[in-house]
């Protein structure tokens, strides 16, 4: 029975999942796109598709599919194991939230988490500014790469 209903939850959020990339992408649901709107043959499509490397995360954690860094990284074909390693335990863990991920990281490992990849930042320091000061961040706490590049994490607040 429990099996039942975990399956049966997984489908109906694998369908959220799906009418949201729908929408985002101007596709009506059971309707194809049209060929005339399609990207030329020479072009190859950017991978898009929600369901796709991320799904088995997206089963749980669904606010990611429009998640700037999440689709970022993703529309470059990296998937949330690049970071966070396999994490089947985690994904396969009926007590949602009882078993983390592989890999996670405290605010503190962060930027270096994030410079394993990325070894320089391009963008003119106006722009940091800028952005720093869109997001309402404090000037006590030392900036970190997802200060400005998403909200990439949980948020815990609707539980407390």
């Amino acid at each position: 029975m429990a099996l039942r209903l975990i399956s049966t939850t997984a489908l109906l959020v694998l369908a959220a999942a799906a009418m949201l990339w729908a929408a985002e992408n101007s596709v009506a649901p059971g309707h194809p796109t049209a060929p005339a709107d399609a990207a030329p043959a020479d072009e190859e499509p950017p991978e898009l598709d929600p369901l796709g490397m991320n799904g088995a995360c997206y089963v749980c954690h669904i606010p990611f599919v429009k998640e700037e860094l999440a689709k970022t990284h993703l529309a470059e074909g990296i998937s949330c194991a690049k970071c966070h390693g396999l994490s089947d335990k985690h994904a396969n863990d009926e007590d949602v939230g009882a078993t983390k991920p592989d890999i996670t990281f405290r605010r503190e490992q962060v930027d270096a988490s994030c410079q394993k990849c990325h070894t320089t930042h391009d963008a003119p320091a106006t722009k940091v500014l800028a952005r720093f000061a869109e997001r309402k961040l404090s000037l006590q706490t030392e900036a970190i790469c997802t200060d400005c590049h998403g909200q990439h994490r949980i948020d815990h607040s609707a539980e407390e």
